[in-house]
């Protein structure tokens, strides 16, 4: 009789296991799809706004951005100027950004800049060092800043070592 009630619980021990550990981890697992060559394509990229307040403690970013003043290669007699806002869109090779709302995508660039945070420095005398390079003339045109958007993201990629620049923009370019 004994035997018999041993068996009954073991055998009441294996339908438990196999009802709330094995059939919902292997039987019933989702099937994860991955995303295809059109979805990654359409996704956002990790993005960086270099303008002004990203050299102030805290800033947030929203609202209106407040562009980045930099000298241009010119006589000291009558110095060039451009101001910019650069939005720099970097590679996701993981993929973390396929599917994300608009309000996840902000969070995460969020979560990105602050990671980014200790490189800014580098960033930023890239940018400065390149546009200095750079006379008014040369920025003026589609082709100069078509050829300064180029030169800007080999720099940069040259500079950050985790991290590769896809694409720039220029969300402002005023010259003076």
């Amino acid at each position: 009789m004994k035997d018999k009630k041993v068996l009954g619980g073991g055998a009441v021990l294996f339908v438990a296991l196999f009802w709330f550990f094995i059939k919902p981890n292997y039987l019933d697992a989702k099937v994860v799809v991955p995303p295809t060559e059109a979805e990654i394509a359409a996704a956002p990229r990790p993005t960086l706004v270099i303008d002004q307040s990203i050299t102030a403690e805290g800033h947030e970013s929203g609202g209106a951005h407040e562009g980045l003043v930099l000298n241009l290669k010119a006589p000291t007699s009558a110095p060039s100027y451009a101001k910019v806002v650069i939005v720099l869109e970097f590679a996701d090779p993981e993929h973390h950004y396929v599917g994300l709302n608009a309000a996840a995508v902000s969070a995460k660039n969020v979560a990105f800049a602050e990671e980014l945070k200790p490189q800014v420095h580098r960033i930023l005398d890239t940018v400065t060092t390149v546009f200095a390079a750079r006379t008014i003339d040369q920025v003026a045109t589609n082709e100069g800043k078509a050829k300064l958007k180029e030169e800007l993201m080999e720099a940069i990629n040259e500079e950050l070592h985790h991290e590769k620049v896809e694409d720039i923009y220029f969300e402002t370019f005023v010259t003076q």
